[in-house]
């Protein structure tokens, strides 16, 4: 179930959204939920949980879509943001609030399906998990929480941004558990999560964290590539 919320402040706009999305959902045949509000004001006062998608004109009374969206990255730290705007002089300032795109007045459809079908994508990456079995016990771990895992024989050690856990199996075994585009097969021995790298150089990358992961020669170029599509993925 993916649930979407739309702010926006002009009736006419509401409708054409409203029928695009049951377009959209009727066509993947994915379940959702939709969610309406006239105001920033509104949205607040009758927060909803666990919104996946939120449709914001930026345009807004009073409290405007920028605004807003600075709010809800206050409560919702992962919730994708798509923004409509007439303006789009106002796209720099989506970096900030991790807006996923801007979609420009009056809004098209497939441009809507495409985005709303790429952001469904992101949600269930951010949704996906594996249970390892790590010191005795089963431990439920999002994929989005690690930053890579390296592996001597048998020993699997997997790095998240807090803590870092010991396993029995192989590399092949559990990349196939996480089964993400995100993740790439940098060197036999090590999974990086691309998520988490901010550069690359000749036969390394380096973590946000300033670690650093090897790359073997021969697959130097897939990582890089890999790397550079997903930051062009998110620019775009």
């Amino acid at each position: 179930m993916i649930k979407i919320a739309i702010c926006e402040d002009e009736k006419e706009q509401q409708e054409l959204l409203k029928d695009y999305i049951e377009q959209i959902f009727k066509g993947i045949s994915v379940e959702y939920s939709l969610y309406i509000f006239n105001s920033g004001e509104e949205l607040f006062e009758n927060y909803p949980k666990d919104i996946d998608i939120f449709l914001l004109d930026i345009q807004l009374n009073e409290i405007n879509g920028m605004d807003t969206a600075r709010k809800i990255r206050l409560l919702d730290n992962k919730v994708e943001i798509i923004f409509i705007t007439s303006l789009i002089e106002y796209a720099l300032e989506g970096y900030e609030v991790r807006a996923y795109r801007y979609l420009i007045k009056p809004v098209k459809y497939d441009d809507l399906k495409e985005n709303i079908i790429n952001c469904i994508r992101e949600v269930d990456i951010k949704n996906k998990y594996i249970i390892v079995k790590a010191q005795g016990n089963q431990i439920k771990l999002d994929i989005n929480e690690i930053t890579y895992i390296e592996v001597q024989k048998e020993n699997i050690t997997i790095h998240t941004l807090n803590q870092i856990y010991e396993i029995k199996g192989t590399m092949n075994n559990i990349e196939k558990d996480i089964n993400c585009s995100r993740f790439c097969r940098c060197h036999k021995s090590f999974l990086v999560n691309l998520e988490h790298v901010k550069s690359i150089k000749q036969y390394v990358v380096i973590l946000e964290n300033s670690e650093e992961v090897p790359v073997s020669r021969y697959r130097f170029k897939e990582t890089k590539e890999k790397f550079f599509d997903l930051i062009e993925a998110k620019l775009c």
